[in-house]
């Protein structure tokens, strides 16, 4: 649940794989799995660009980042 919580702050600004790799510190086979994942429930969409793709939380994303914060709110 922190990786995918760090993986969705990061992208609240639009970010590229590189950043979100290195940021939650994971693997590039790791990175790969959790972006499919986080696509695939629509938590993150890609937006392609010039410059390469970009990856960007969804207001689903948004929603279930705060939900998390609330567990940890509430847990503490």
């Amino acid at each position: 649940m922190e990786i995918i919580a760090q993986m969705l702050s990061l992208a609240l600004e639009d970010t590229r794989k590189t950043r979100l790799m290195y940021q939650a510190n994971l693997s590039y086979s790791q990175l790969i799995l959790y972006i499919d994942f986080l696509l695939d429930k629509e938590f993150l969409k890609i937006k392609n660009g010039i410059q390469g793709n970009r990856y960007c939380t969804t207001e689903k994303g948004r929603e279930f980042l705060e939900s998390i914060d609330n567990v940890i709110i509430q847990a503490r």
